[in-house]
């Protein structure tokens, strides 16, 4: 059935991001492993962050509700054309999660200071009226990362020389440093998909430098696109081997040559279906998607009235 994300925060399916977010702060502080160090609260701290990750998203809350966790993890079709929603991945560091969410590293230092204990539900806000002021991280900053299908297919390393700003060591000035960062991008990864570096973006003055959040973009195949798992092919052929039938021979994403037999009559539409050719799935790459060929006929431009009556007697027959 997937995981429930609302049953983990404690919150009904109507909740409002106000009662996520309250619900998080109130079970990421009751289970930290600061405060308790059990087995099971590990895991309750690292289920309620998975939770609010993507309940907190606008995007991803949207496909989790109408498609539950399946859709997260496969993507879903979206209003345009050929769309689709991309793929969601959680990067797996509670405590990434739980620092975005506090703005600093130790936010117990606060309750410390105020001598609070047992129930938090009342704690105050961190960084509020009762709380020291700490630095703020910038917003996400994105870059995009062009992969080619064949790159997605077999994974690949890809280095990005990047620039951004950072805070001299006198922290009242600026510069602009250039960094090369290596993104590790596994067999089958979707469009879609992001790497998150942290602090690896721009950086204001007496600020935290921002997360810097690669983006997976599809370049254009000249034979196939890819929606989800699927690779799609557009064959082109003539009216003779719609009707009669046809051997296609096609190149694959791995350098193997495959022959495909169609021995069906190819009317306007028809989809033949190749189980296993797709792309590989990123949560198990041996197991792969289909291979989906489309075809479009050529007819021809004229006929001889020869050419026409032989095709009335074999037709009607």
């Amino acid at each position: 059935m997937g995981k429930d994300f609302y049953h983990f925060l404690g919150i009904n399916r109507d909740a409002s991001l106000a009662d996520i977010q309250k619900a998080y702060r109130t079970l990421s502080l009751k289970n930290h492993p600061t405060r308790v160090s059990t087995d099971e609260s590990k895991k309750h701290f690292y289920r309620v962050a998975e939770a609010y990750h993507v309940l907190s998203n606008a995007k991803w809350k949207a496909v989790y509700d109408q498609f539950g966790e399946e859709g997260l993890q496969s993507g879903v079709p979206t209003t345009e054309e050929g769309g689709f929603s991309g793929v969601y991945q959680f990067h797996g560091n509670a405590e990434t999660v739980f620092e975005d969410f506090f703005g600093g590293n130790n936010p117990f230092s606060e309750l410390f200071d105020f001598g609070i204990s047992g129930d938090l539900k009342e704690a105050p806000e961190f960084g509020g009226q009762f709380g020291r002021a700490r630095p703020k991280q910038g917003d996400d900053q994105q870059k995009i990362l062009q992969l080619s299908l064949e790159e997605a297919y077999r994974g690949c390393l890809k280095k990005l020389k990047v620039s951004k700003t950072v805070v001299n060591d006198d922290r009242r000035t600026t510069s602009i440093r250039s960094k090369t960062l290596t993104v590790n991008v596994p067999p089958g990864t979707p469009e879609g998909t992001t790497f998150r570096f942290r602090k690896e973006g721009d950086q204001e003055v007496n600020n935290i430098p921002a997360d810097l959040v690669i983006v997976v973009e599809d370049k254009l195949h000249d034979r196939f696109c890819r929606v989800g798992p699927d690779l799609y092919y557009k064959h082109r052929l003539e009216l003779w081997e719609a009707l009669c039938g046809v051997w296609i021979e096609l190149k694959t994403l791995d350098e193997r040559m495959i022959t495909i037999p169609i021995n069906d009559i190819i009317s306007p539409g028809y989809k033949k279906v190749v189980q296993g050719e797709g792309m590989p799935l990123l949560t198990d790459p041996s197991k792969k998607g289909n291979l989906i060929l489309t075809f479009e006929i050529k007819f021809p431009q004229k006929l001889s009235p020869r050419q026409k009556e032989a095709l009335q007697l074999t037709l009607r027959n």
